[in-house]
């Protein structure tokens, strides 16, 4: 583990606000192959953002704030989970679309994340060494992760959000958010507005960054476990 550079890879979930539309936008059924994803961008060209700032759902913004504040004290690598374009990079360009996860069988998402390579994509990620790999994904967006396992060897620290999923390495960290979602005294530990589980991941992100920067602590004076463990404790 020596080796691990002090760095934080978080992967954030699409979602369904944006912040361009079409009427003519391509769904899942427009996006199940490579080429009619790569039609899709072409025919979309002129709507396309970046998908670091595609999605406009509160949990996209709590995240793109923890990012912004944690930047200022590590390196940070920022991908979205699309379930119209699979695992892509924050300033990717993507266009205008209507497809995902949610209400999907466990089968549909495994299929749907096979075609989009998500695991394979997930695997080559995971060679990668990282301080920190925070997942802010949902149980159905684990789900096309496929193995959060994959992660661990690298990886000081794996957090997820799934607590019925089960594993044997010692720095994977579960968290349940029915800790610190509708505490009435949350205002007394955190910075900022924890909020209900729409925004829950991206907000305790947030107030992870923002510990850290008014402390001027860097990641190996405060990690994350060590942070969440004393949060825990006061909840």
């Amino acid at each position: 583990m020596s080796e691990i550079r002090s760095s934080i890879l978080v992967i954030s979930s699409c979602g369904k606000l944006k912040a361009v539309s079409h009427p003519n936008q391509p769904t899942c059924s427009n996006l199940s192959n490579h080429q009619q994803r790569e039609t899709a961008k072409k025919n979309f060209q002129n709507l396309s953002l970046e998908a670091g700032n595609l999605y406009t759902g509160e949990q996209a913004k709590f995240v793109r704030k923890s990012i912004e504040v944690l930047r200022l004290i590590s390196s940070v690598e920022h991908l979205i989970l699309s379930a119209g374009f699979g695992l892509v990079d924050e300033k990717e360009l993507l266009p205008p679309y209507d497809c995902s996860f949610t209400n999907k069988t466990k089968k549909d998402i495994q299929v749907m994340a096979r075609n989009l390579s998500i695991p394979d994509e997930v695997k080559r990620i995971a060679e990668e060494k990282y301080e920190l790999v925070y997942l802010a994904l949902g149980k159905n967006y684990l789900t096309a992760v496929e193995d959060v396992n994959v992660f661990s060897a690298s990886s000081r620290l794996v957090v997820h959000f799934n607590t019925q999923l089960e594993t044997d390495a010692k720095n994977i960290l579960s968290i349940n958010q029915k800790l610190f979602v509708g505490r009435k005294h949350n205002h007394q530990i955190f910075k900022a507005p924890i909020g209900g589980y729409i925004r829950a991941k991206g907000s305790l992100l947030l107030n992870y960054a923002l510990d850290l920067k008014e402390e001027n602590k860097n990641l190996k004076n405060l990690t994350f476990q060590e942070w969440w463990d004393h949060k825990k404790s006061i909840l």
